[in-house]
């Protein structure tokens, strides 16, 4: 597992809104602050960068690829998103699958403004999943996109217990990640390590301020967690976006 830091997302530099931390992981408030200036400047997905939004509409279809082959099940199809974001990739989810009963999971209201024009409220559920998801709906399909790289080892294994608990027979848990850590050298961890050194002396500088994001883990990491969460026949594999997407399920 490796540290990895941000400046931006979507476009947005992190020092025109928030103090930025190069030792304390982002905390809610400083999504909330994010969100806010990401709502002040676009006014809708479309206005999203164009590349983003690409390659998230292939990860969308590719998840509403592997609900339809549900199909035969009987009652209606549903899935649960764990940490929704912006809600881009649930939007072109009900686009592909109007039938679909979403439910979506937020840690704080605030990024919901465009998602809740398509969403129940009683399909939102704001916080931490073992405190608001209620115990006695199931789900189909769970899936975190771009979720995984901002919670610990110990926080990630209890998390995708809870939520294989959640699922319907037969339902399976997938989580997408953008944050993949190639297997690498000792020389090549070491260099790593270096360059972490020479990223927090910049910082301290206040020649380039950096938050940190998260960790990346490997293929064996990933493996071991759905493992060690008590799933069963494991897969994973890359989708077909310019991302490079890594994936892995489990049931």
């Amino acid at each position: 597992m490796r540290r990895f830091y941000q400046e931006s997302w979507q476009g947005i530099p992190f020092t025109v809104f928030a103090h930025i931390s190069f030792f304390h992981l982002a905390e809610p408030r400083f999504y909330a602050v994010f969100y806010e200036e990401l709502f002040r400047r676009y006014k809708d997905w479309d206005d999203l960068p164009s590349v983003w939004r690409t390659n998230k509409n292939r990860d969308a279809k590719w998840l509403a690829d592997r609900l339809r082959a549900r199909k035969g099940k009987s009652g209606p199809l549903r899935a649960l998103s764990i940490g929704s974001g912006v809600g881009y990739m649930e939007k072109v989810l009900l686009d592909e699958m109007p039938e679909l009963e979403l439910h979506v999971n937020e840690p704080s209201t605030v990024g919901m403004k465009w998602l809740r024009r398509h969403i129940p409220a009683e399909r939102i559920y704001i916080g931490l999943p073992s405190a608001c998801l209620p115990p006695d709906v199931h789900y189909d399909m769970i899936y975190l996109s771009a979720v995984d790289y901002g919670v610990n080892t110990q926080e990630m294994e209890h998390l995708l217990g809870q939520l294989r608990a959640q699922l319907a027979p037969g339902g399976e848990t997938v989580c997408l990640s953008a944050s993949l850590l190639e297997e690498e050298s000792c020389i090549g961890s070491l260099v790593n390590t270096l360059k972490i050194i020479i990223r927090g002396v910049l910082h301290c500088m206040g020649i380039r301020r950096q938050q940190f994001w998260g960790w990346r883990r490997t293929r064996k990491e990933y493996h071991r967690l759905f493992l060690q969460a008590g799933f069963d026949n494991i897969a994973d594999g890359r989708l077909d976006d310019d991302f490079d997407t890594y994936w892995i399920r489990g049931d």
